[in-house]
């Protein structure tokens, strides 16, 4: 079980480690946009036109495309070989391909039509409207080659080199700080270079990832006296296009819920005027500092993972790769959670607090980041459980429950944002994912994916003592963590310096006492203590 477990501990660690450099880089990103364009007006236009090609990008490299195509692919391989499976990877890229370009340009003769929903609340400000259409226009571009690029990562995924798709982002990410640079009054509209970057940053994805299969062989034929298909092959990659079509799109919905959620809060958000779109997109930034660590990298490694599993029809490693996962989900994002509801002003101050962003923008992004807070495990815990559906090929209940949470969080945003306004819309957010990750649970554990009761520590009785076992321990880091800020209270200390103090005590107090009591993931341990041997 450990060596068969490795795959995928190896996997989500890979991931993790380039991810995290890609979190910080993001951040860095947006501590650069807050700088120059403030939580105001001008940042609210480009992160509007930003929201849909980057709807799509999560979509794809982290749900979609990936979630239907993967355990195809991966399935293929192991039962048809890989020039079957390449081939069938290059027609299905071809297919996409073409009809992503024709997709964009339909989105751009109906982008008009797209802003006003995209941003209902600006719709009596012309300039600002028309504003936001230009730069849409440009950004969407970007839509089709980040796609594409999620189609090429399921290659490198399933070879075993999660590093290649998870540093893309770090491109991106760099040629944005780049354009900040270029943000002065000489624009009619200010983010302009921040639209144009996000475009060129997704060219040079594209070639990053061409440059890496190419260099890696990885979709390279392998040298036979014929590679080509029979008409019996012919006609069952056709089955196969058809079956990854018919997953395609109940997988967009399920797989992307949190994204749409989350598209729903901007919708929302300009309702309440200008600011409010920039300050529910800082507080998820800082929220997606962990969520995108941990549970990206859960997500991209579980599905590679249990697709194999599923392959080779082994229950009893689908069951514990899953828990082991919802493990290492929990043991992660419960004192992130704790840690940004007691010192989300802190965070926010310190990290964006310069330039155009106020002190009054810091107050209200803060708030909006203690409600996203409160669902930071649920948004990871999500992504293990949509996991164990799609690596079987089931698109349609992640499809019908994310019906049922977009619905609730409409509901719930409506709701609550009429008294506690952009906060609420976030809050919304956060209940609605605890729901989804009930429901999840549940039908995993009727299906018996996920056990009640067991002798062994793979139950979900288990993982409830687990995540309580956290809870406490996370309690206790607070109230030192709260000790420690007021002691360099009476002290002229530096703001920046208290928190890195205090992330730093946080940090060492919270491993080194779950190392101590055992909570640590032991396959986290295990898996790690084998690959420093062997490098020894």
């Amino acid at each position: 079980m450990k060596d068969k477990n490795s795959f995928f501990i190896r996997g989500f660690t890979q991931s993790a480690i380039i991810t995290f450099f890609s979190r910080i880089s993001g951040f860095i990103r947006d501590v650069f946009i807050a700088a120059f364009l403030g939580a105001g007006i001008n940042s609210d236009i480009f992160l509007i036109a930003f929201k849909l090609p980057n709807l799509f990008r999560r979509i794809t490299a982290e749900g979609a495309l990936t979630s239907s195509l993967l355990p195809i692919y991966s399935s293929l391989l192991k039962q048809k070989g890989k020039i079957f499976a390449i081939k069938f990877l290059k027609i299905i890229l071809k297919r996409i391909s073409i009809l992503l370009f024709f997709l964009m340009i339909f989105f751009q003769i109906i982008m008009p039509f797209l802003v006003h929903i995209l941003a209902p609340g600006f719709k009596d400000n012309n300039l600002v409207m028309e504003q936001i259409t230009i730069l849409t226009r440009v950004t969407i571009i970007f839509m089709p080659l980040v796609s594409i690029v999620a189609l090429l990562g399921v290659t490198t995924n399933v070879s075993g080199r999660f590093w290649v798709l998870a540093s893309t982002p770090i491109i991106l990410n760099f040629v944005l700080i780049l354009s900040c640079l270029f943000i002065n009054d000489f624009w009619d509209i200010q983010s302009l270079p921040l639209a144009l970057a996000t475009v060129f940053g997704g060219l040079l994805q594209l070639i990053f990832i061409l440059t890496v299969i190419k260099q890696q062989k990885i979709l390279k034929l392998p040298k036979t006296k014929d590679n080509n298909l029979s008409a019996v092959d012919k006609n069952q990659i056709k089955i196969y296009l058809k079956k990854t079509w018919d997953k395609f799109l109940p997988a967009a919905f399920g797989g992307g819920i949190t994204q749409i959620n989350l598209l729903v809060d901007t919708i929302l958000a300009s309702l309440l005027g200008f600011g409010s779109v920039s300050y529910l997109y800082f507080a998820d930034r800082i929220a997606q500092l962990p969520l995108g660590i941990i549970g990206i990298a859960l997500g991209t490694s579980l599905l590679t993972s249990l697709s194999k599993a599923s392959a080779m029809n082994d229950q009893k490693q689908f069951s514990s790769e899953l828990i082991i996962s919802i493990k290492i989900g929990l043991f992660f994002s419960i004192p992130a959670m704790f840690v940004f509801i007691n010192f989300s002003e802190l965070f926010i101050s310190t990290l964006l607090e310069r330039g155009e962003f106020s002190l009054i923008d810091t107050k209200k992004t803060a708030q909006a980041l203690v409600a996203y807070s409160i669902g930071i495990p649920a948004f990871i815990l999500l992504k293990s459980c949509q996991a164990a559906f799609l690596s079987e090929g089931n698109t349609k209940t992640p499809m019908h429950i994310g019906f049922v949470l977009l619905l609730l969080n409409t509901v719930l945003s409506f709701t609550l944002m009429h008294y506690l306004f952009h906060t609420g819309i976030a809050l919304a957010t956060s209940l609605s994912s605890w729901v989804g990750c009930i429901i999840y649970i549940s039908i995993l554990v009727r299906n018996r994916k996920i056990t009640k009761f067991k002798n062994d520590a793979l139950n979900l009785f288990n993982v409830i003592m687990y995540a309580i076992k956290l809870i406490l321990i996370s309690i206790l880091m607070i109230l030192i963590l709260k000790s420690v800020s007021y002691f360099f209270m009476f002290y002229d200390i530096n703001q920046f310096l208290l928190l890195l103090i205090l992330v730093l005590a946080g940090l060492v107090m919270y491993f080194l006492t779950t190392y101590i009591l055992r909570y640590i993931p032991q396959d986290l341990l295990k898996t790690t203590h084998l690959k420093l041997k062997k490098d020894d």
